[in-house]
């Protein structure tokens, strides 16, 4: 999608003083993104806040936690760089 540029016309520039909605709006960033990518991103905040803001379960903590252990004695299957 990145790409697609090239197979759509160039939007008109916004007015003065008016928000990419068109609502007023003095200081308000215009948004250069497209509609679409706006849409996509309202959704899957909408979807998916409420589960990314849950707090992770303490056995997926530990295990973190435990590779974090192993990662620091030098054994964490990773070999250190040679200079």
């Amino acid at each position: 999608m990145a790409h697609d540029d090239k197979r759509r016309p160039a939007a008109p520039a916004p007015k003065p003083g008016l928000k990419a909605d068109g609502k007023s709006g003095r200081g308000a960033k215009v948004s250069t993104e497209r509609p679409f990518d706006m849409w996509l991103q309202k959704q899957l905040h909408a979807m998916y806040d409420e589960i990314a803001s849950e707090p992770l379960p303490n056995d997926l903590l530990n295990l973190i936690d435990h590779d974090a252990e192993k990662a620091g004695d030098g054994k964490g299957g990773k070999t250190p760089k040679k200079a």
